[in-house]
């Protein structure tokens, strides 16, 4: 999908949240598919993925705005910190893109844990990883 090499994006997310890494998935306008689940979220994934899908198409849906609104440049992730969870997401182009989320107690370096994934990011549709 919209990753230029899964790999190296697992194996930079473990680096830098260790376990506190939950989940790992690309979208695109047909679905999502996960590249990493930690093993105690399979569950919650499979009740929750069809929700998360359509709410982060949306989100990518009004990029646009965002960007207007605040005129920064391109809107490069959103964040949603949780209870229970921290939420990134990466829009690649307006329906496809990236979901990472973390224990909301991991300590992270923000600007290389987003670095990273935007490394790996392709906003070419036909590219696959």
């Amino acid at each position: 999908m919209v990753l230029t090499d899964r790999e190296a994006l697992l194996d930079s997310l473990r680096a830098e949240a260790g376990d506190a890494l939950r989940v790992v998935a690309t979208y695109d306008r047909e679905g999502y598919e996960p590249v990493y689940v930690r093993d105690d979220l399979t569950a919650r994934l499979t009740n929750r993925a069809d929700a998360v899908h359509d709410e982060l198409v949306l989100q990518g849906i009004g990029r646009g705005h965002l960007e207007d609104l605040f005129g920064a440049g391109d809107l490069q992730c959103s964040m949603h910190r949780f209870e229970g969870l921290t939420a990134f997401h990466f829009t690649a182009a307006e329906f496809t893109g990236l979901f990472v989320s973390l224990d909301s107690d991991a300590d992270i370096q923000l600007a290389s844990f987003t670095e990273a994934c935007k490394r790996q990011l392709s906003d070419d549709e036909s590219e696959s990883g």
